[in-house]
């Protein structure tokens, strides 16, 4: 790695400085700009909305350990997403179609009513499972009412039937349901009900008119509206995470992966037609190591805001991860936005988290190796390129992100917290590097790359606090680098 500095750092006084406040969470790894369980176990964001003036989250939780025994909803609110408010624990598995966990479902909201829509999970003696579709109601965004179980069971599908997505369609005056599932010959595969009051929800069946398998399992379904920003066209894209899908090339390296289509909604017969009509075209939504089950909504002013769950990978490496010793365990990503740019999916930080940005220094870098001191664990790293070459930037001994400029090819690596050994993921870039945009936490890292047209999340757990950034290059690079400190997220 490079040893000395041979760039000159300016540092910004005007900035807000000081260091990062400390998280609400215990423990060397404890994240400050991203969501955590102030216990427990977190997974998948759950009924994303907004709601008589704040934007909910909530999540798949477990308060009383850092494993998947018990599956509650957590919630937060916010209305800036910098100060959240930590509210009490919104669904419990507490009645006999969810006695096995209230799993994961989306929201919308409907004559100034709040509307959960979940996955009631129930076992038999013999471990047999049954899935129920349910809703819950709230006025006030604090308190719900269960409704209980909305839809009839699919004979034509095993238990596996869950992860309800519900939204409004204009073009038929009703509401749709999309459902991941999972077929009697363990085929993956999403359904849709469709109803005109909420209440009553008739079965349409699967969403693809052709049957081309692919994994044995989908969850997570979500159908995201936009408008392709160079065509103008107004398309549908189809977000999924199927499981069972193996690895081609780079891609799919995970142990489950999210994935994404582009194409059009046909209000007429509840079907998604994919612009090329089979799995081609599908893509990964993140090309890191933990991104899954994500989950939008729509703001108020338009615009489409995910998160996802930052967690999936093997068992024996969640049951190693080290937060564990501190009592809790996983997170979400940070807000993107989603956008549509000559049919590829977009994904950048959403403008609310400018809200974060502290003190900041800056370098010219060249094909001179540099060293930067960090003051602080959170950190946001901007790089605009002028000239490329080959180079790399080590996070202390933790975290390398590498370009090869001949091939076009970004790839990231760590250590992981099992093994000890380093692992990559490589993405082959269809456009010339222009900007980098790097979000650092505590423990982990989220990487966009010209403007979100490539997303890269991993989480990693260094021994020793981030203390500085290092980079080397091959000549005629030319490029200005920004590292700017980031608050952490205030809670009340």
């Amino acid at each position: 790695m490079p040893a000395g500095s041979c760039a000159i750092i300016k540092v910004d006084k005007n900035q807000k400085g000081g260091p990062a406040m400390s998280s609400r969470n215990k423990g060397p790894y404890a994240q400050h700009f991203h969501l955590t369980p102030e216990q427990g176990l977190l997974n998948d964001p759950n009924g994303l909305c907004y709601f008589q003036g704040y934007y909910h989250i909530f999540y798949q939780y477990n308060p009383y350990a850092t494993d998947h025994s018990t599956k509650y909803w957590g919630h937060v609110r916010t209305k800036d997403f910098v100060t959240y408010e930590q509210l009490p624990v919104a669904l419990k598995s507490d009645d006999w179609f969810d006695k096995n966990g209230v799993y994961s479902g989306g929201a919308i909201v409907h004559e100034d009513t709040l509307y959960l829509f979940y996955t009631g999970n129930t076992k038999d003696e013999a471990g047999r499972r049954t899935s129920y579709q349910c809703i819950a109601t709230s006025t006030d965004g604090l308190h719900f009412t269960k409704l209980g179980p909305v839809t009839e069971q699919l004979p034509d599908y095993t238990g596996h039937v869950r992860d309800p997505k519900v939204w409004y369609d204009a073009t038929v005056q009703g509401w749709w349901m999309l459902l991941g599932a999972q077929r009697l010959d363990k085929t993956g595969d999403t359904v849709a009900f469709f109803s005109k009051d909420l209440k009553d929800w008739d079965y349409r069946g699967s969403i693809f008119q052709f049957d081309q398998p692919l994994g044995y399992m989908w969850e997570c379904p979500d159908m995201v509206f936009l408008t392709d920003e160079v065509t103008g066209q107004d398309k549908a894209v189809f977000i999924f995470s199927p499981q069972g899908v193996d690895p081609i090339g780079d891609s799919y390296h995970n142990i489950f992966n999210t994935t994404y289509l582009v194409g059009t909604w046909d209000s007429q017969t509840g079907r998604f037609l994919p612009d090329n009509a089979d799995f081609a075209d599908m893509k990964e939504c993140d090309r890191g190591f933990e991104y899954y089950a994500p989950q939008s909504f729509v703001a108020p002013d338009g615009r489409v805001i995910q998160y996802s769950w930052m967690g999936i990978t093997w068992p024996d490496q969640e049951a190693a991860i080290p937060t564990r010793q501190d009592d809790w365990i996983h997170h979400l990503t940070i807000p993107r936005q989603l956008r549509l740019v000559d049919g590829k999916l977009y994904q950048t930080p959403i403008a609310e988290l400018e809200g974060l940005a502290g003190a900041s220094q800056s370098l010219a870098w060249t094909s001179a190796d540099f060293r930067l001191d960090l003051a602080g664990r959170a950190q946001r790293v901007q790089v605009d390129f002028e000239t490329l070459a080959d180079w790399e930037l080590f996070l202390d001994d933790n975290v390398t992100v590498k370009y090869q400029a001949a091939q076009g090819r970004l790839s990231l690596a760590r250590f992981n917290w099992l093994t000890g050994l380093q692992e990559w993921r490589h993405m082959q870039l269809e456009e010339e590097l222009k900007h980098l945009d790097l979000w650092l936490d505590a423990s982990s890292l989220e990487v966009f790359v010209n403007g979100g047209q490539v997303v890269a999340s991993l989480r990693y757990f260094a021994k020793e606090p981030l203390t500085r950034l290092e980079g080397k290059a091959s000549a005629d690079l030319q490029a200005k680098l920004v590292a700017t400190q980031l608050e952490a997220h205030q809670y009340i």
